[in-house]
């Protein structure tokens, strides 16, 4: 499987960034904030905005790590 996004999912990504005004929608911070597939498109996660939640560097490391559930948060 490639590791590469297609351009829909980094459209997806920057919207919903845009969306969420550049903020961690976990923790509030503003700095390096990326967006993060709430369904991973391995799993048929759409491309789309509404996909997408803003995540900071740290808790996207912490969501991918196991240590923060976004269902449970």
């Amino acid at each position: 499987m490639s590791s590469k996004r297609s351009s829909a999912h980094i459209r997806a990504q920057k919207n919903g960034k845009i969306r969420d005004d550049y903020t961690c929608q976990i923790c509030g911070s503003k700095n390096d904030v990326e967006g993060h597939h709430i369904i991973d498109c391995q799993f048929s996660g759409a491309a789309a905005t509404d996909n997408i939640i803003s995540l900071c560097h740290h808790c996207h490391n912490l969501v991918h790590s196991g240590k923060l559930n976004l269902f449970k948060f």
